[in-house]
């Protein structure tokens, strides 16, 4: 997939289907969207293409959602629109100047001036430019103007109430796991770099390794034990993972992420690891003594094992 982060870099090609879009967790609603791209392009040998932005447009405007937490980081939804098939991608940097750009000059400037196209794929609200004064009938005026067709691809909806990233990230926030995987059309993750712990979970006979975020705004699920997948250096593991503050090793003072993986025992500090979430096994609670808390343990792992049994059966 070739990635321009300059716009200079790309080859004016008006043979081209092109979707514009922050597309935040390349859920199943920009699926559908790729997918047209993808059709249009083989259909009538076009080249496909999909303009993006980084930072994500309300990282840097913050005024409906100050705290906004995103499912994907910027690699993150490179390697899945990689994964669905696309072959360009033009990484904009979103900035407050960029953000006053009037929802023509957008289109004249850089996706007809710059890029060339002549099928428009859009989601069906999709707005964009100044103050997100463009939309569907601004679309379809401007491809009158400048020679291009705009399709629009009507919103999708599971067990009956439309997909949309909000949707998304509320079920991962309770803890939601097989929802919001259904929702996303793939298993929810996130990159996490190896960081030395305090190796307590080694003390009880768990040993696991500790974790920061790669990116630190990425949406996560609630506080609980979660049973995943993790991926190091291409291999595949499975393992345990906590989420929470630790009520009963360190009475709640300490926040920690850390994994146990199933039948591992590398040292792998500064390394980058990707969790992927397969279901939630329970909520964090405290415990009344060490031992409870390791009995506890040991029925997640039973519990884990028949999990994976019947999904790697699948």
């Amino acid at each position: 997939m070739n990635v321009y982060r300059d716009i200079s870099e790309v080859k004016r090609n008006v043979n081209t289907a092109i979707t514009v879009g922050t597309f935040d967790g390349v859920h199943l609603v920009h699926r559908q969207i790729l997918n047209k791209v993808l059709v249009l392009s083989k259909q009538n040998n076009l080249r496909c293409f999909v303009v993006t932005f980084e930072p994500h447009p309300q990282e840097v405007l913050k005024t409906k959602t100050p705290d906004i937490k995103l499912l994907t980081s910027i690699d993150e939804k490179l390697r899945l629109l990689e994964k669905c098939g696309i072959e360009n991608v033009l990484v904009i940097r979103f900035t407050e100047q960029f953000s006053k750009t009037e929802p023509r000059e957008f289109y004249k400037k850089y996706v007809f001036g710059q890029i060339g196209l002549c099928d428009l794929i859009i989601g069906y609200d999709h707005l964009f430019g100044r103050d997100r004064g463009g939309d569907f009938n601004t679309l379809l005026d401007l491809g009158k103007e400048f020679g291009f067709k705009v399709h629009r691809v009507e919103e999708i909806d599971v067990d009956g109430r439309p997909v949309s990233a909000t949707r998304i990230r509320k079920a991962l926030a309770e803890g939601k796991i097989e929802e919001a995987n259904k929702l996303l059309g793939y298993e929810y993750s996130f990159d996490g770099i190896v960081v030395e712990g305090d190796k307590v979970g080694r003390a009880i006979g768990y040993p696991t390794v500790n974790l920061k975020f790669a990116k630190e705004n990425k949406v996560m699920p609630n506080d609980g034990i979660y049973c995943v997948k993790v991926v190091y250096n291409n291999d595949v593991y499975y393992g345990m993972m906590y989420h929470g503050v630790r009520p009963t090793l360190t009475q709640g003072l300490k926040s920690a992420l850390e994994v146990h993986i199933f039948d591992f025992d590398k040292t792998i500090y500064g390394e980058k690891l990707t969790i992927s979430f397969l279901t939630k096994l329970r909520d964090d609670r405290k415990f009344n003594s060490k031992e409870e808390l390791i009995e506890q343990i040991n029925k997640d792992k039973e519990n884990s094992l028949k999990f994976l049994s019947i999904k790697l059966k699948l």
